[in-house]
C-alpha cells in the first residue's frame, strides 16, 4: 500500500503545479492485471493496485483540461524477481525482458503522446478504455 498508493498519492501532490505547468505533462502509472482479479493470496497487492487505477482515473479526470496526461501500462507478465517468487515452476526464459518492457512506458511519456485516462496493455499492444464502475 506504501508504495503502490501512498507514493505515487505524494507524488501527484508534490508534481501537481510542475505538471500542470508543463508543456507536456504526462504520468505512466504501472498496474497490473491482478487490480480485477480475486486471486486467493493476492489480496494486498490487488487492492493495491485496483486503488491505483483508481486514483490514476481520478487524476486523469482532475486535469483533463490541461495539458497533463495521465495513463496506466499493463506490463502482463515480464522477467522479474518478483514474478520468479510468486510462480516458482514457470519458465523466465519465455517472458519478455524489463528493458524491452521499458521501451514502451518512455513511448507514454513522450510530449506527443495524447491519450489520457486510459491503459496501454503492453501484451495487447495496444491502448484500452478505462471501464467504468457499474
Amino acid at each position: 500500500m506504501a508504495l503502490n498508493i501512498t507514493a505515487n498519492w505524494r507524488l501527484i501532490c508534490a508534481m501537481d503545479q510542475l505538471l500542470k505547468s508543463s508543456d507536456a505533462g504526462r504520468i505512466a502509472f504501472i498496474t497490473s492485471g491482478v487490480a480485477a482479479m480475486a486471486l486467493a493470496y493476492w489480496g494486498p497487492y490487488a487492492v493495491s493496485k485496483a486503488a491505483l487505477e483508481a486514483l490514476a482515473r481520478t487524476y486523469a479526470a482532475e486535469t483533463a483540461t490541461t495539458k497533463v496526461r495521465v495513463n496506466l501500462f499493463n506490463p502482463g507478465p515480464i522477467r522479474t524477481r518478483m514474478r520468479a517468487q510468486a510462480f516458482p515452476g514457470e519458465d523466465q526464459m519465455t517472458l519478455e525482458t524489463p528493458d524491452k518492457v521499458a521501451e514502451k512506458i518512455v513511448e507514454l511519456c513522450l510530449p506527443s503522446l495524447q491519450e489520457n485516462g486510459k491503459l496501454y496493455a503492453y501484451s495487447q499492444g495496444k491502448f484500452l478504455q478505462f471501464r467504468p464502475p457499474s
